[in-house]
Formats: C-alpha cells, structure tokens, sequence
C-alpha cells in the first residue's frame, strides 16, 4: 500500500511539527509539505496531490473562500480543520461533505488519515 500524502498548513510552527512527528509514525502516511500561510495551500496541493491537507479552521473570509475553491479544484483532496480555541476536529471534503471528528482520540484521528474514504 502506498503512503498517502499529508500537507500541513498551519499558522502555528508548533502544531505542524507536532502533527508531523504523530503523522511519520503511522504507517500509510507521509507528510510532503508544512506550509504556514493559506495562501501557499493551492500551489502545493498543485505539486504534491495530497490525499489530505490539515489546516487550522479559517477565521477570514478571504481564507475561507481560498480554501472552498481549492475543494472544488481538487475533489479528491481531503480536508481537517483544527480548532484549538474552540476544541474541534473537522473532516471536510468537496464542499458538501462534512463530518465532526471533535472526539477522536489521537490514534483514531491516524485511523480515519489512513482510511479510503468514499464520498456518499
């Protein structure tokens, strides 16, 4: 099985060294780019065709709708907002899909990383 690919684009230096650290030790996994701007997100889901980008939960509005026409560009991309401040864990994928993963514990989140999705 081929490792899939994760970007993480957090503005938090911290948070994506954390989640990379978690993230190389699974398995099927691998982390291609860390990225602390929105505004990188779409050239590197461009050069690496990520299955997931893990991104902190968008407070703009200009952000927010980088990343909605970075879903419709790329569907297979997958999506997670991290929330620190209000303690969420989001699973988005081609703007219609959304899940709740707020009570995951760590190796249940590396679950559902690694997982085959199927959009229903």
């Amino acid at each position: 099985m081929s490792r899939k690919r994760v970007i993480l684009a957090n503005s938090s230096r911290l948070l994506r060294e954390m989640l990379h650290r978690v993230i190389d030790k699974a398995e099927h996994l691998q982390v291609v780019q860390e990225i602390a701007s929105d505004e990188d997100l779409p050239s590197a889901i461009e050069r690496f065709t990520p299955k997931w980008v893990i991104l902190s939960d968008p407070s703009d509005r200009n952000a927010c709708s980088q990343i909605d026409t970075c879903m419709e560009n790329y569907p297979a991309v997958r999506f997670i907002f991290l929330s620190p401040e209000s303690n969420s864990i989001r699973l988005r994928w081609q703007t219609a899909y959304e899940e709740d993963l707020t009570n995951l514990s760590l190796k249940g989140f590396i679950d559902i990383l690694e997982k085959d999705l199927q959009h229903t």
